[in-house]
């Protein structure tokens, strides 16, 4: 099971705030003092920019597990430009499943497709957390994130996720992958 970031922390202030614990009055150097400081609104993190998303694009996908010639598994998804122009020049792209050509598909509000994120191998560099002030390794790369869909020869998620770690994408990028979901709204 993920952990949440900072889950630890999160329940060691909970039972102090349930025990009616002034945690002001505990050591400021503490990561606990800390916490209790930034979770409280008394220190500011400050957040670096992002790059601009470019806007979205619409692409076609076709959802796992389902007949590739059943029109309701032909779906009609967005992406990020910058995502979508980074990527699709790569000779791995045909591996995503996605197309721009659109026709024929169809939008479907209750799918959320299942989705790969690529993070560049980036250098390392030594970072200082503004809650905790603990220093840690940080990665420099850019993350994209993609939908992506079945192929000809790739019907089912897991296979598709191995047939990316197997590729060269997993080696100029860290991959992750969710499973895409069917919602009841």
């Amino acid at each position: 099971m993920a952990r949440k970031r900072f889950s630890d922390l999160e329940r060691v202030y909970d039972a102090l705030k349930l025990a009616k614990v002034d945690i002001g009055n505990l050591p400021a150097n503490l990561d606990i003092t800390k916490y209790a400081k930034w979770k409280e609104g008394e220190t500011v993190r400050e957040i670096a920019a992002r790059e601009a998303s470019g806007g979205e694009k619409s692409v076609g996908l076709i959802a796992f597990g389902l007949p590739s010639t059943d029109a309701g598994s032909q779906i009609l998804v967005t992406t990020t430009n910058r995502a979508f122009d980074k990527f699709k020049t790569n000779a791995d792209f045909s591996k995503l499943g996605i197309t721009d050509v659109t026709t024929g598909y169809n939008t479907n509000g209750s799918f959320v497709p299942a989705k790969l994120t690529l993070t560049v191998r980036g250098t390392k560099v030594s970072a200082t957390s503004d809650i905790t002030g603990r220093k840690y390794k940080k990665n420099q790369g850019q993350t994209y994130t993609l939908p992506i869909g079945q192929t000809e020869t790739v019907k089912y998620f897991q296979e598709k996720v191995a047939q990316l770690v197997s590729s060269q994408l997993n080696v100029d990028y860290f991959l992750s992958a969710q499973p895409e979901q069917w919602r009841r709204d």
